[in-house]
């Protein structure tokens, strides 16, 4: 299970990466380090062995034999610092160095101090040898092939380096061969040096040892920070991961609270996002359903109304109730008012289902406010006269049309020029005003009984009534109407109140350009 782990996967990750990089460093220094001993060593075997055939060029005798030579050959013991073989053209050693010997025949018998052995069949007189009136036994046995192809490079005139593992050493070694030239450029010998690379075998293993120390720090060191950062990132996920099980159980209150700026953070600030705007839907939708409650309530209020009204009436007339002349007549009266109603009920409910539909088309043409405005006061005057309203409307004739719908316009000042009237007292004025700033501004302001400041933002909606008895006559949607008319016009409207002052009705639409 924790194999699964995104912590275990990071940490595992953070550790191999480290592993691999310790790993590859490692080698890459070790075979640097190795080469540069090697090459460093190998150029100061090059220098020595030139400064030796150079030597030994400008002493060899014509004849080729090395007498005299033995306080060279200790010179030269201790100057190279390895074991120095000079041979002459044939292949057979003259000096010999390295075993605390000086020539050839003090070394009979001692090849070992080589390290390898001449074979007898490598040129004239590898078997015995003659030399200061007497003779001198050679090494037996084969020369490894390194030597052996040294000493065939230097022959043909060619610098020859070789490099492989003794088993005398146990260590890497290095021979390098120069020729001994004339003053015409001929071969006449050469120059062998062999030594071990001093030093090396246990520098490497020491190397080693310190890379090998230093890749388990480094792994425990790995395994701390894999620990401590894959805490720091799998602690914001488990957060997130709580929260998005919280918000799965219908609690949209929950917050990550993360405060980081990476993407991390982000993803975090997203979520918090996400779960705000979830409970502003749902908010939005429980809102919805008990709109949608209440309109059915309302609907089924508004309807049932009339309809026991109408049903009360009918009843009457049929069971032979109601006898005189007058009664029934004031009966049918009754029911034709009602009736009336439902069908102004019903007509604003399709109008106002259009609107929000979108489905109401409008005709879009210069519209002149003050023309449009006296109609529609001419229009309701006959109803302010039943409560002797004043009806004044100051609106200058030079004001600049608005691209509008005329029978759309009509209606949405009908609407709130009726409820001006509907809801003020007998005897009061309602001014309708309209002047020019960056928009048309129409103000229709009554001395009504006004609208409670807290009832103000619920007036929008439909079959809202500030008469909670609903003996006021009105369906409660004319508002509801209104508000749609303003947008579909592209305007904006503002409604302002004070109870028992009266009602300002503020409408702004943009001019024409």
């Amino acid at each position: 299970m924790f194999k699964k782990r995104i912590a275990f996967k990071l940490t595992a990750g953070f550790i191999s990466i480290v592993l691999v990089s310790m790993l590859a460093l490692g080698i890459i220094f070790v075979q640097v380090f190795r080469q540069y001993a090697f090459d460093s060593r190998q150029e100061t075997m090059l220098v020595k062995a030139r400064s030796i055939a150079q030597v030994v060029s400008e002493n060899m005798p014509s004849n080729g034999q090395m007498r005299g030579f033995g306080g060279f050959a200790r010179f030269l013991d201790t100057m190279a610092e390895a074991k120095v073989w000079v041979m002459d053209r044939q292949g057979n050693p003259l000096i010999l160095t390295g075993m605390g010997q000086g020539t050839v025949g003090d070394a009979a018998g001692k090849g070992a101090g080589l390290g390898f052995d001449m074979s007898p069949g490598m040129g004239a007189g590898m078997g015995t040898r003659s030399g200061a009136g007497q003779e001198h036994s050679f090494y037996s046995g084969p020369l490894p092939p390194e030597a052996e192809k040294v000493i065939q490079d230097v022959l043909s005139g060619k610098e020859s380096i070789s490099r492989s593992f003794s088993d005398v050493y146990h260590e890497a070694t290095l021979t390098v061969g120069i020729p001994i030239t004339d003053s015409n450029k001929n071969v006449i010998g050469s120059v062998l040096m062999h030594m071990p690379v001093t030093g090396i075998t246990d520098a490497l293993d020491k190397t080693i040892s310190i890379l090998l120390i230093s890749l388990f720090v480094a792994l425990i060191v790995a395994i701390g920070l894999g620990v401590f950062y894959s805490f720091i990132f799998t602690r914001p996920l488990k957060i997130m991961n709580n929260v998005a099980l919280e918000m799965a159980r219908g609690n949209y209150t929950a917050r990550t609270g993360i405060n980081r700026q990476d993407e991390l953070g982000h993803l975090g600030n997203s979520l918090d996002f996400l779960s705000s705007e979830l409970g502003i839907a749902i908010e939005k939708v429980n809102q919805l359903e008990q709109v949608r409650r209440d309109f059915v309530a309302n609907v089924s209020h508004e309807f049932r109304t009339p309809l026991t009204v109408i049903r009360g009436s009918l009843e009457a007339l049929t069971d032979g109730t109601i006898q005189s002349r007058e009664d029934i007549e004031r009966y049918q009266k009754r029911m034709l008012s009602e009736t009336r109603s439902l069908e102004r009920l019903v007509s604003d409910l399709l109008e106002l289902s259009r609107l929000q539909s979108g489905k109401i088309s409008i005709i879009l043409e210069p519209v002149y406010i003050a023309n449009l405005l006296c109609d529609v006061v001419k229009n309701l005057q006959s109803i302010a006269d039943k409560k002797s309203i004043t009806l004044v409307c100051n609106v200058p004739d030079d004001l600049p049309p608005i691209s509008g719908d005329y029978d759309r316009l009509r209606q949405l000042f009908v609407i709130f020029l009726d409820n001006a009237i509907k809801y003020s007292p007998d005897k009061t004025t309602v001014i309708i005003q309209a002047d020019r700033t960056n928009t048309l501004n129409i103000m229709i302001q009554d001395q009504g009984y006004g609208i409670p400041e807290e009832e103000l933002p619920y007036i929008w909606d439909r079959f809202y009534k500030t008469d909670k008895s609903r003996t006021s006559k009105g369906t409660g949607l004319g508002l509801a109407i209104a508000r749609h008319l303003v947008e579909l016009l592209k305007g904006q409207v503002v409604i302002e109140s004070i109870l028992g002052k009266g009602t300002t009705v503020m409408i702004r639409f943009p001019l024409i350009l």
